[in-house]
């Protein structure tokens, strides 16, 4: 069998620094999407803003070319100590006027509608977020060094 020849040139492992910065890269990336998805799961669950419910007094679609759907209607908390008349919200499926749909008032003016389906997407985008930033740790664990020699580790194995 003839030998495999490869066009890549000599391979060579990182150094350090490269190491370090490929870790911390890593970490920050996954630091951000875990703060994110848990800042949106907490919106899409009703935890952070004021939780309440929008009445439908009309959708229509805006845009082009590509259009979304927006509806408007009266969003009350559901403490009761906030009322908005003109709330709007974008939204997938068109709504019937008339009809209640759960929100989470995250402003004023600014509105997310709380549903499984958000919170299912943020949690896990959440779970990408720590798993990326696990991954960026080091390769071993804190106060063990690995061998140098991996010969070294199947004699301490052995004995």
């Amino acid at each position: 069998m003839a030998p495999v020849i490869s066009n890549r040139g000599p391979s060579r492992s990182a150094s350090p620094a490269q190491l370090l910065a490929f870790s911390a890269l890593f970490a920050l990336i996954g630091a951000g999407l875990a703060t994110f998805g848990l800042y949106q799961a907490g919106h899409a669950v009703g935890l952070l803003g004021e939780p309440g419910t929008l009445t439908v007094a009309s959708c229509a679609r805006v845009g082009q070319p590509k259009p979304e759907i927006r509806c408007t209607g009266t969003f009350r908390s559901d403490d009761g100590r906030s009322t908005d008349p003109a709330a709007h919200f974008t939204v997938n499926p068109f709504l019937a006027s008339g009809r209640t749909t759960r929100l989470d008032r995250v402003d004023a003016g600014s509105y997310v509608r709380i549903s499984p389906a958000r919170t299912e997407k943020y949690a896990a985008l959440t779970l990408f977020g720590m798993a990326l930033f696990v991954f960026a740790g080091p390769d071993s664990p804190p106060g063990r060094t690995p061998p140098a020699d991996p010969n070294s580790a199947r004699a301490s194995s052995a004995a």
